[in-house]
């Protein structure tokens, strides 16, 4: 019997301290490089146009009304940070090794009232646009009172050349 209570002890020992350990911070693979960036870095001539907004289960839908819709170059160091930044959002995880130059060039604007948005004087490339649009909605679970989150990050990746006015619309 004092066997089986040892092996015991020790059993939900092991899970308490395993359960405890701190899973590895991920890491890029790719470094910043600042001549993937500079392009980037000028005033162009091309313009982005659009609205973002999702659509309800129900058909209503939810503009991103008074949200940031940010604007930043498509390059190896950011098409790998889209997906940890993905990761960050939905799991609050850390990125051990982000070189934070890169946020200098993104570029960030707030939708009007009903998710209008405008980029100009924006240089040829490509880039991604992302929007956290979300909202609260009663707790769907039988008996629960208060809110709960819903919504989503509406990303898309575009490429615009000079001159060009670019109509987006980011959605799911």
């Amino acid at each position: 019997m004092r066997m089986l209570k040892n092996l015991l002890f020790m059993v939900v020992s092991a899970l308490f301290i395993t359960g405890c350990v701190a899973k590895p911070i991920p890491k890029l693979t790719n470094q910043f490089n600042e001549q993937d960036f500079a392009p980037y870095a000028k005033k162009g001539t091309a313009s982005i146009i659009g609205q973002a907004f999702l659509k309800t289960r129900g058909g209503e839908v939810r503009y991103g009304a008074g949200d940031t819709i940010f604007l930043f170059p498509s390059t190896p160091y950011t098409r790998e940070m889209q997906h940890f930044t993905h990761h960050e959002i939905t799991n609050r995880v850390t990125i051990e090794n982000v070189d934070k130059r890169w946020r200098d060039y993104i570029k960030k604007i707030t939708a009007d009232g009903s998710g209008n948005f405008e980029f100009s004087d924006i240089p040829a490339g490509e880039y991604f646009l992302e929007c956290a649009l979300f909202w609260e909605v009663p707790k769907s679970c039988y008996g629960c009172a208060g809110l709960e989150e819903t919504g989503e990050v509406l990303r898309k990746q575009i490429k615009i050349t000079e001159g060009e006015k670019l109509k987006i619309m980011l959605t799911d």
